[in-house]
């Protein structure tokens, strides 16, 4: 557990803040302080929750609600599909339990050692420790957010936290050229997208670098 808490570490600076914005985001926009904070155990993603409460503001439908967060997730399919082989070692009730805590965060942190680590019982324990160590201060953060809310929003800028995660994940794993076009490209496509409406401009992007990263990878020799 200890050497996941320490990959993590550098994380958990921005959770508690992201946490914070959620939980003002989510009381302003009228959910209950207990809503806010169930949520946060409940779908764990950030970036879902922040648009979904910011709909549920703005009146949207139950559809557009559901709909946007589901397509805001979607990227939790891609990481799933490239760390299953490595979950199916695990016995059943680490499958289950570590599955529902499997965010941005840790996903990547795991998919970087697991490349070295190959012992199934040190990769769920380090699973265990990056995931304890980076969802207690989102936890903590929410809670604070709920319950403070219009103090913190009058008095603190927050907006940074949640693009300063991402390019903190994003950074490290930047290995060689294809990866470098992916995020590049990805990158541009969302920004320049920003006007579709309910997240589509990130999804835009993500198959965009996908595809421009698979472009740029030098092909393969024959026989090879």
């Amino acid at each position: 557990m200890g050497a996941g808490a320490r990959r993590i570490f550098p994380l958990t600076i921005i959770a508690g803040p992201v946490g914070l914005i959620y939980g003002v985001t989510a009381v302003e926009n009228g959910l209950s302080e207990f809503e806010t904070i169930f949520a946060s155990f409940v779908i764990m993603a950030a970036a879902a929750q922040i648009a979904l409460v910011q709909l549920i503001g703005d009146e949207s439908s139950w559809a557009v609600v559901v709909g946007t967060t589901l397509i805001i997730n979607l990227r939790f399919a891609l990481y799933s599909a490239t760390i299953a082989s490595t979950f199916a070692e695990f016995p059943r009730r680490w499958r289950f339990a570590l599955t529902h805590v499997l965010v941005d965060q840790t996903a990547m942190i795991a998919l970087r050692e697991f490349e070295t680590e190959r012992d199934p019982f040190y990769r769920h324990w380090f699973f265990l420790g990056s995931v304890l160590f980076f969802v207690t201060p989102w936890v903590i953060g929410t809670t604070i957010g709920a319950l403070l809310g219009g103090e913190i929003s009058n008095g603190w800028q927050l907006g940074f936290a949640v693009p300063a995660t991402f390019i903190a994940l994003v950074v490290p794993s930047i290995k060689n050229r294809p990866m470098l076009v992916a995020a590049l490209v990805g990158g541009f496509v969302a920004v320049a997208a920003s006007f579709l409406p309910n997240g589509l401009n990130i999804i835009a992007g993500a198959f965009c670098g996908i595809a421009a990263g698979v472009i740029a990878a030098p092909t393969p020799e024959p026989g090879s």
